[in-house]
């Protein structure tokens, strides 16, 4: 080999190995969805599986956020996407996303058992989380049908600090080093985010008016919005962070009134906070106080469901005739006069599970 062909080769080599021209590592990143915060879900209708029509628009627009975010992610490396229904609309049928409309090179999570969305959707082998659809959380009146995790809490704080779903994905993918560096939602859900999660990208794809209302930018606007917040966060995710809020962890949920928050002060350990509507429970751990706070919801939404069992009875023309009924069968299951169960429909396909249900 001449002077001349060892310099070229030479610098061929150097060009191969330089990490500017060397293969982009594999980059994996959860997406989780939730479906308050859909650009098109303008009323609760939206995302209720039992409101079939507006259900069915709000689950198109789910699919274009998520498919934007997807698009996003994808600009900036992304080699694999997963995809977690985080949203629990009443479909046991299937995801509330559109999944065969979903871009590559994004795929749902597809289990045969129930996991919980924020702590058992991912492992060590992830390098972020996004998040979209979400929304503000249980205290902010404002945010378009705020909440944190159910419908029964008026309040959701750990260490005097108000929680929304995104923050505890937030501290659940922190147990792992995984960071969460997008969400999109309404405005309400931007101003926790800029609050508590700072370096959080945020796509902001509606204003709320109120916890009932909220007024959708233009699907383009919205697409564009979410897309650019994925990709610029994902390009700058050597600088994301965790969150700051270490333990030992006092969870305080206030509920809707004194009767749910009394059942669930039933649970072993829990405690009536400083007003009658508020149960505390404390945890060295953030996993173990977050899973025994579902256990206080738990508890309290068995008595929101018989409060909503008995108005809705209340408000029938036969009301009376439905709870004597009632107090009938609750007799004939005691005494065993009830006619036997029918027998149990044979196994069949393996049941499926996207996350929330």
């Amino acid at each position: 080999m001449n002077g001349r062909c060892a310099v070229q080769a030479a610098l061929g080599l150097a060009l191969f190995l330089c990490p500017c021209f060397s293969q982009q590592r594999p980059l994996k990143v959860l997406l989780l969805y939730d479906m308050e915060g859909v650009t098109g879900a303008s009323s609760y209708k939206h995302v209720s599986y039992a409101h079939k029509a507006e259900y069915e628009e709000g689950r198109r627009s789910l699919t274009a956020d998520v498919n934007a975010a997807v698009a996003g992610l994808k600009a900036a490396g992304a080699t694999e996407i997963v995809v977690v229904d985080g949203h629990g609309s009443g479909n046991t049928v299937g995801p509330d996303v559109l999944e065969e409309q979903l871009l590559a090179p994004a795929k749902m999570i597809a289990r045969t058992r129930s996991f919980d969305i924020y702590m058992d959707s991912y492992d060590h082998s992830f390098d972020a989380i996004v998040a979209v659809a979400m929304h503000a959380g249980a205290g902010n009146q404002t945010g378009f049908n705020s909440h944190t995790y159910t419908y029964e809490d008026i309040q959701y704080k750990v260490n005097g600090i108000p929680y929304n779903e995104s923050m505890i994905l937030a501290m659940g993918a922190a147990r792992f080093k995984i960071p969460l560096i997008m969400v999109s939602g309404d405005d309400q859900l931007e101003k926790e985010i800029r609050r508590h999660l700072p370096w959080v990208r945020c796509a902001t794809v509606k204003h709320a008016v109120n916890r009932a209302l909220a007024e959708p930018y233009a699907r383009e606007e919205a697409s564009r919005r979410i897309e650019t917040a994925a990709r610029e966060a994902l390009l700058a995710l050597d600088s994301a962070r965790m969150p700051d809020h270490p333990g030992p962890y006092r969870f305080a949920l206030t509920f809707q009134d004194e009767a749910q928050a009394r059942n669930a002060a039933l649970l072993p350990g829990a405690e009536i906070g400083p007003d009658a509507a508020t149960v505390q429970i404390r945890a060295h751990d953030f996993e173990e106080g977050y899973r025994q706070s579902l256990r206080l919801i738990a508890l309290a939404s068995a008595i929101g469901r018989n409060q909503a069992l008995q108005a809705v009875i209340s408000l029938q023309p036969n009301a009376e005739a439905l709870r004597l009924r009632i107090a009938e069968w609750l007799a004939e299951r005691w005494l065993e006069l009830l006619p036997p169960a029918p027998p149990a429909a044979a196994p069949g396909a393996p049941q499926r599970f996207w996350g929330a249900r």
